[in-house]
Formats: structure tokens, C-alpha cells, sequence
């Protein structure tokens, strides 16, 4: 909330009040202490956008344009660009970056080509407007992108490919990565045939090596170690074999960048200290499926390297949280059959009893509630001691 907009300036000197206004704007919420209905975010009155949008205004260059064509929704330099201080933006068709007729803060801005607008009494022609011009500069990049895809024999992707303003063409670059996050399935405008059925993973090893820091100052000071962690998945679902074979072919950096990303912390503390800590991915192959070489296996154990499965590893993971849920849910239902030992099924709260009905059933409950029953009357049929001196009990009570 700053100083009024140039609009709630000029309307209190024409007469006009917060209750009596023209119907094309309106007042939102204020928020001040003081309770001014015009200290609002707003800068004041508002206009409504079914009048606004239909109002017609003149570019930097003398294009006219509707207010539907406008943004009026920055604030930059100091300054709202927006419809209420007649310094509303809009997109330059011709895209000039060194216009020297828009204002000088929206040249360093360098943001679409933004132009400001302002409001103007002549009357809308589409003939030579920005709208036009808009249409003719879309109709443009239409043509051009054909032209692109014929020049490309048709192997172009429409989700990979893209108009890049600055140098004022098309430009595809062919992920497959994108393909794979996608689904894509039939026929591929790149490749020009239909994708293999048949689907599978990209796969891979990691193998990190060095020194044992933390055996320093003991006997097996200086020994190494080696670690391999095998048939590591980089897609969460499978794919086409197609798209695994070219991402295999292509992608590798995205691997070891993903890989990178995993081990950051290590490789920041080998690289910040110095140690002897080295990260390889190693073995990336397409597959159906993971595939195991046993012997390898047992080649690598007797060299004294630690082989771990990737897929047994989160085997384990899943198996070990599953234990950790049925141990959890136990206790929780250990701790609400004591309550129903404890006190009646009906003194229970009501969330409490919804979740004995849940977990235990109403044969439960009742086994419990007739347990509860049973304890209470052995506790009544306990005997109770009896002092021959209650005098003295009552006495020694007193001055305890």
C-alpha cells in the first residue's frame, strides 16, 4: 500500500466518492489502520475488466489495441504498469530489443519485448493494429515452422521442438528422457517407425572406492574399500526398449549427473577436504530386465569388493518398513486394549472408539469388556486389611 494510482487521483477532483462512482470501477477490501477504503493494494479504485478490456490504446509506435490484448499486473523501477496509471504492457510484435520509443526502464528489462500502452479516444480499427500485427507475426511462425519440419523430412517431435525469440527460428532438441516421461508409444515422428513393444530400464553400476577414515588410529589404518552397487534402474517405470537404447547412446551424462546428485554430500566432503573418495557409474546397458552374472558376483567378493543388488536393497527397505508399520500398528493396539481394560468401552473417546471398531471388532470389545468386569469384582473380592490400633494409624497419618 503506497500513494493513490492516478486513477483514484482523478476521480475525487471530478466529484466522484468511494459511494458515489462510476459504475466501471470498484473498490476492493482495505487493510489499513485507518480504515480508508482507499488504502488498499490497489492504489485505490479499480477498473472492472469487462469495461477496461474493450477500451482501446495506442502503442509507443501508434498501433491501437484493445485493453484484452494489455497486461496490467507488474510492478518494476518503482512503478505499477497497470491500466489504473495509464501504464499498462503489452507485447511488441516486430520484437525489437532496441526500441527506442517504448520506456527506457522496460528496454534494461529485456522481458518479452514489453511495450507500454496508453489509453487513447480514437476509435478502434483492426486494420493495422497490434492485434493484427500480432496475427500476421503468428502466422509467420506457423509458416516457419512448417517450412522446419519439411527442411527436417518430418523428423521433428511437436513436444521437443521450440521458436527461440533471439535468433527468430525453430529449434528441436531430441530428448529422450522426455519420451520416456512421456509414455510415448506408436509411431515416433523422429525415428520414423513404430516403437518397440517390448519395454524395459536403462541399468547401471556404482562403484565408489578409497580410504577407511574412520579405522585411522587402529591397527587396519590405511585399509581401502570398494563398493558396488549393481543394476541400479534410471526410469521409474519401464519404457520402450527403443527409447532405453537411444538414451544409453545419448544420455549418459544425465546418469552420472543424476548419480552425482544422489552422492553430493560425499563428493563435497572428498573434494572440501581432500580425501580419497572416488564415485564411477560404469556398466550402463538396456535391458528387459535385471540381469545377474553370478560369477562376476563371486569374482568381485573374493577381490574384496562389497557387491549390493539395487533391487535387493529396496526389497529390504520395503520389507523393513512394513515391519516397522505392523510394529507400530501393535503398540497402538496394545495401548487401546489397555484403555478398554482400564475404563468402559462407552468412557472412550469418540475417536478412540471409532479405531476399536476398526482394529479390534466388536468380539474383541466384548472379550475385553467382560475381562474389565471380571477384574473389578476380583478387586472388590480381595480382602482388605484391618489394624487393631486405628488410633495410632490415624495419629502417625496426621503427622506425616
Amino acid at each position: 500500500m503506497g500513494e493513490y494510482n492516478l486513477l483514484t487521483q482523478k476521480l475525487p477532483a471530478e466529484g466522484y466518492t468511494v459511494e458515489n462512482h462510476p459504475d466501471y470501477v470498484y473498490v476492493r477490501n482495505s487493510y489499513s489502520e485507518n480504515q480508508d477504503p482507499l488504502q488498499n493494494f490497489d492504489g485505490g479504485f479499480r477498473y472492472y475488466e469487462w469495461y477496461i478490456y474493450d477500451q482501446t490504446f495506442r502503442t509507443s509506435c501508434g498501433l491501437l489495441c484493445k485493453g484484452s490484448s494489455c497486461h496490467s499486473c507488474m510492478s518494476y523501477m518503482g512503478i505499477n504498469w497497470t491500466f489504473e496509471n495509464d501504464m499498462a504492457v503489452t507485447v511488441c510484435p516486430y520484437e525489437k530489443q532496441d526500441c527506442g520509443l517504448t520506456h527506457e526502464y522496460l528496454r534494461d528489462l529485456k522481458l518479452r519485448y514489453h511495450c507500454n500502452v496508453h489509453r487513447t479516444d480514437e476509435p478502434y480499427t483492426y486494420e493495422g493494429s497490434l492485434e493484427a500485427a500480432l496475427k500476421l507475426h503468428d502466422d509467420k511462425i506457423r509458416r516457419e515452422k512448417i517450412s522446419f519440419s519439411m527442411q527436417q523430412r518430418g523428423r521433428v517431435c511437436e513436444m521437443q521442438m521450440h521458436y527461440d525469440c533471439e535468433e527468430k527460428k525453430w529449434k528441436m532438441n531430441y530428448d529422450p528422457g522426455i519420451c520416456a516421461s512421456m509414455n510415448c508409444s506408436g509411431i515416433c515422428p523422429v525415428l520414423g517407425r513404430s516403437l518397440d513393444r517390448k519395454k524395459g530400464n536403462v541399468f547401471y553400476d556404482i562403484r565408489t572406492s578409497g580410504r577407511r577414515y574412520d579405522l585411522d588410529g587402529t591397527l587396519f589404518e590405511g585399509e581401502r574399500f570398494c563398493h558396488i552397487k549393481k543394476g541400479c534402474r534410471f526410469f521409474k517405470k519401464p519404457v520402450s526398449m527403443d527409447i532405453c537404447r537411444i538414451f544409453v547412446n545419448t544420455c549418459k551424462d544425465e546418469i552420472l549427473w543424476k548419480v552425482k546428485g544422489q552422492y553430493s554430500q560425499e563428493l563435497f566432503f572428498a573434494d572440501y577436504f581432500g580425501r580419497d573418495w572416488k564415485l564411477e557409474v560404469e556398466n550402463i546397458r538396456a535391458e528387459q530386465r535385471e540381469s545377474r552374472d553370478l560369477m562376476q558376483d563371486l569374482q568381485d567378493t573374493r577381490d574384496g569388493i562389497t557387491v549390493i543388488h539395487d533391487s535387493d536393497a529396496q526389497r529390504k527397505q520395503r520389507i523393513e518398513k512394513k515391519e516397522r508399520r505392523e510394529e507400530a500398528k501393535r503398540k497402538r493396539i496394545s495401548r487401546l486394549e489397555k484403555r478398554l481394560l482400564d475404563s468402559r468401552f462407552d468412557g472412550l473417546e469418540s475417536i478412540d472408539q471409532i479405531r476399536a471398531r476398526k482394529w479390534l471388532g466388536e468380539e474383541r470389545i466384548c472379550g475385553l469388556e467382560k475381562l474389565r468386569k471380571k477384574k473389578e469384582e476380583e478387586q472388590k473380592m480381595e480382602p482388605v486389611q484391618m489394624s487393631l490400633f486405628p488410633e495410632i494409624q490415624a495419629e502417625e497419618a496426621y503427622f506425616t
